[in-house]
């Protein structure tokens, strides 16, 4: 019998930080899981739990070394809301900012389609390769049987 060994997704990358990524030439986003309203110690909050793959800069995406953490815990409500019909599985996005609609609140925070037809080509090889590195891993354990 074979094992399917899938990973609990948790909250060990901490919270996502818009305004730190902001500029970031591509993410991938792989989204584990949708809360509607999770109690916080602000109020409830739409949360996902997601992996998000940063490639800060052109070297990055070019090298197809970006900035990886898993379990990450995205509470803005825009880009919250705008994950939760893909649970289970992953965008490649870039970050943006919207003027405020009423003087004195604050800009939301978006994810924009990444529309660079180059950068979203690497972005797919890049996660392309990082599944068949995975895959080769797993054919090359000891078959214990």
């Amino acid at each position: 019998m074979a094992l399917n060994l899938i990973d609990i997704p948790v909250q060990a990358g901490g919270w996502f930080k818009p305004a730190d990524l902001f500029g970031s030439v591509a993410f991938l986003i792989e989204v584990h899981s949708f809360e509607h309203q999770r109690p916080t110690p602000n109020g409830p909050k739409d949360s996902v739990l997601a992996d998000v793959t940063v490639f800060r800069d052109q070297a990055q995406l070019n090298a197809g070394t970006p900035e990886i953490t898993k379990g990450t815990r995205i509470e803005q409500t825009i880009l919250a809301r705008d994950l939760q019909t893909i649970v289970g599985g992953a965008t490649i996005v870039t970050l943006d900012q919207i003027p405020a609609k009423k003087p004195g609140q604050r800009p939301a925070w978006v994810w924009r389609p990444l529309n660079d037809a180059d950068a979203r080509t690497k972005v797919i090889a890049y996660a392309n390769a990082r599944e068949a590195a995975a895959e080769a891993a797993v054919d090359g354990a000891p078959d214990f049987d």
